[in-house]
């Protein structure tokens, strides 16, 4: 798990918030930075307790896509792709899976 002064470090250099979402990437972790400027870690899973959560990716055929929000560790969203549906990791997708997440 990335630290908190990295995450950190990574918001203090974005552009100041015009709430468009945002992407941070890691090594190994690609975190979420919503239009409503909440930070969420996203991973790509086969079911929603399963504790092989890998980084997302556009070519992962995994399942579920899921969002740990990091100021509140217990909400957990889950989003469900389509057969077929774009896995996509940039900003937009993101946020739309997000918000299509229960």
């Amino acid at each position: 798990m990335a630290s908190t002064s990295s995450v950190a470090a990574a918001l203090a250099v974005l552009p100041p918030r015009d709430d468009a979402p945002r992407v941070i990437q890691q090594f190994t972790s690609v975190f979420l930075v919503s239009r409503f400027g909440e930070l969420w870690r996203v991973y790509d899973a086969t079911d929603v307790n399963s504790a092989d959560r890998r980084m997302p990716s556009n070519s992962s055929a995994r399942p579920l896509r899921i969002f740990v929000a990091l100021a509140r560790k217990t909400e957990v969203r889950v989003y469900t792709f389509a057969p077929g549906e774009s896995r996509s990791v940039d900003p937009a997708s993101l946020q739309g899976q997000l918000d299509g997440s229960a």
